[in-house]
């Protein structure tokens, strides 16, 4: 985003069990912006907000999504599928990732939901992962998320990631 952006601290990261073998992993942060500006910054084409990633789909409900970039310095190339997409409100999809070293089958897709929701002076920004294997990976996760919102927000200082 462009210009000034004042920030409240990542909140929201923490980590759940859906069942006894899916976990789930969270994060939230208030943006000072509107949920239109907010929404340009996440769908900015070339925009690596999402640790790193670039995303490529046309957001349509049933297409394919992709997500390449580096990670660690491991390149790498994940791919899922478009559940729900309503503008400036919710990215909705799966994910999955061949670096996880698990069989890519629909059971190992990781479900994740991004929503915005317009908040006094300016949008709180949630996200939530589902089917995550283990505790570890779901505690992981969560900080990967918080890292990519505050890098979405300005949280962390201004730092890029």
């Amino acid at each position: 985003m462009t210009g000034p952006v004042s920030t409240e601290q990542v909140t929201g990261a923490t980590v759940g069990t859906m069942s006894s073998n899916s976990h789930t992993a969270t994060a939230s942060t208030f943006v000072a912006e509107t949920p239109e500006r907010v929404w340009a910054a996440l769908l900015h084409p070339g925009a690596r907000w999402m640790l790193g990633a670039n995303i490529e789909t046309d957001f349509q409900v049933g297409s394919p999504v992709t997500f390449e970039g580096h990670f660690f310095g491991r390149q790498f190339e994940d791919h899922g599928t478009v559940l729900e997409f309503e503008p400036q409100r919710l990215m909705h999809f799966t994910h999955f990732s061949p670096l996880s070293g698990l069989e890519d089958v629909p059971e190992n897709y990781h479900d994740i939901r991004i929503t915005l929701e317009a908040a006094e002076g300016g949008t709180t920004v949630s996200i939530v992962q589902g089917n995550i294997d283990t505790a570890e990976h779901a505690a992981n996760s969560t900080h990967q998320w918080a890292q990519a919102l505050a890098t979405l927000s300005h949280a962390d200082g201004g730092r890029r990631h």
